[in-house]
């Protein structure tokens, strides 16, 4: 495994690259907002978090912040499969991260954040965060 270094405000460095991973838990939602690549030892670093965090939800909404999420790989994308399986929202993923998630998830058709594809009786992969932008 790759060396890695814990910095202030939740930053993780390794030669693979940084994640930060930020919880914001309120009273309706747990959020869970990644800025980075998650890929190598991030991937188990944000199955722990995430993990923990929803171990105190009790019924409350958890979504996924994906927006400053620039790389995945295929142990990231599993993950999010697992989490969206487990009813984690995934919010305001770019193109290219939404089209990687949904890869991994094996999702056919197309869909925009906004909708799901016709006839889906899924819940909407992506959500889009009115106000974050």
């Amino acid at each position: 495994m790759a060396q890695t270094e814990r910095l202030a405000g939740g930053v993780h460095f390794s030669p693979l690259g940084m994640l930060r991973i930020t919880i914001h838990d309120s009273a309706r939602e747990l959020r869970i907002k990644l800025e980075g690549k998650l890929s190598g030892p991030w991937v188990d670093e944000l199955r722990q978090c995430w993990r923990t965090a929803s171990s105190t939800t009790a019924g409350r909404t958890t979504s996924l912040d994906l927006s400053e999420v620039d790389f995945v790989d295929a142990e990231g994308q599993s993950l999010l499969s697992e989490m969206h399986r487990q009813g984690v929202r995934l919010d305001a993923a770019t193109p290219l991260i939404q089209a990687l998630v949904e890869e991994g998830i094996g999702r056919a058709g197309c869909a925009t954040v906004e909708e799901q594809p016709a006839g889906s009786s899924h819940a909407p992969l992506f959500h889009h965060r009115s106000g974050d932008r």
